[in-house]
């Protein structure tokens, strides 16, 4: 059974998606019509708060109490996009009121290429980018007036301001997930304060430098043995995800595995991940209290990604 109002507080990007399906990617100086098109609240804090809160509306639903509170941190502009997106989060069950409303800011925007099984954004972060821990030296603000039980951050904000919270968190012992998306080099010191480093493929290969990318007599990345790279570097937990070749998971007590994907027809891959850590953060303050197990995590988190990408949009 959780204590009242166990938190999640989830700090990273709120954009409006523009996603436009192609047959494929066009080269330079080439014009093609899309198949489709769809205007879609996304943001990689704004996916992760709505999933998280679904993943805990399921427990109930199974009848297991959840008593999960869901706040998302990140800043809008003070025009049409920033009102529809809160008010978007508002309606799928995450608080808002640690959302900071920027006064002449844009709101985050992202153009979405949906191709197939894969899909390539290019983001305009406006807001995102100004957004600033509201007081310094605590995390508290983060989830209202209470203490998180699990702090989860993207790199949707700057990095230097991620790291700056992450340092705060582990000096007041607040559990975190580090999702790096998107990717940019961090500290080595970094890591050391991450509970929960949640990264894909090619996110994993920026993090790690070209000099510690394990390789199998094939040439293939090895990546139960980069996932214990970043073990090394201070990481408590590890998860890399393959896509279509499922997941694979370290931890610093020494448990490593894979987890398979679903076989699921793709329609659109964004938001996928987002899902995937959104689903895993509950699945991590559920456990409080009892035996934690990655393995539970990473498989429900996997089967919440395959749902997410049968459908068009992030959330």
């Amino acid at each position: 059974m959780l204590p009242p109002e166990s938190i999640i507080a989830v700090v990273g990007g709120i954009n409006m998606d523009m996603i436009f399906t192609v047959d494929r990617v066009l080269g330079a100086g080439e014009s093609k019509n899309a198949r489709s098109f769809a205007r879609c609240p996304g943001g990689k804090g704004a996916n992760t708060a709505v999933a998280a809160y679904r993943a805990s509306q399921i427990a109930l639903k199974n009848g297991i109490s959840s008593g999960i509170k869901v706040f998302i941190n990140g800043a809008v502009g003070d025009d049409e996009f920033g009102l529809q997106l809160k008010q978007q989060l508002e309606e799928s069950g995450v608080i808002t009121s640690t959302v900071q409303v920027l006064k002449g800011e844009t709101s985050g925007l992202c153009c979405v290429l949906a191709e197939g099984d894969e899909s390539r954004n290019v983001a305009y972060q406006g807001a995102n980018f100004k957004w600033k821990p509201p007081v310094l030296g605590s995390v508290t603000c983060f989830g209202g007036n209470k203490k998180p039980d699990l702090l989860v951050l993207h790199l949707g904000i700057p990095a230097d301001v991620i790291e700056g919270v992450l340092t705060t968190a582990a000096l007041l012992a607040t559990d975190t997930l580090l999702n790096p998306s998107p990717a940019t080099p961090l500290n080595k010191s970094t890591y050391g304060n991450v509970t929960h480093l949640i990264l894909n493929e090619s996110e994993a290969r920026i993090l790690a430098t070209e000099s510690v990318e394990p390789k199998t007599s094939g040439g293939n990345i090895d990546w139960l043995e980069l996932s214990l790279h970043f073990i090394r570097l201070g990481a408590q937990n590890v998860v890399i995800t393959l896509g279509a070749k499922g997941a694979v998971y370290a931890t610093h007590e020494h448990e490593i595995g894979h987890v398979s994907a679903e076989k699921v027809t793709v329609v659109d891959a964004t938001g996928a991940g987002d899902a995937f850590v959104g689903t895993y953060a509950v699945e991590y303050v559920r456990s409080k209290g009892r035996q934690w197990n990655i393995r539970d995590a990473v498989e429900r988190a996997s089967k919440a990604a395959a749902k997410a990408v049968q459908h068009v949009g992030a959330q």
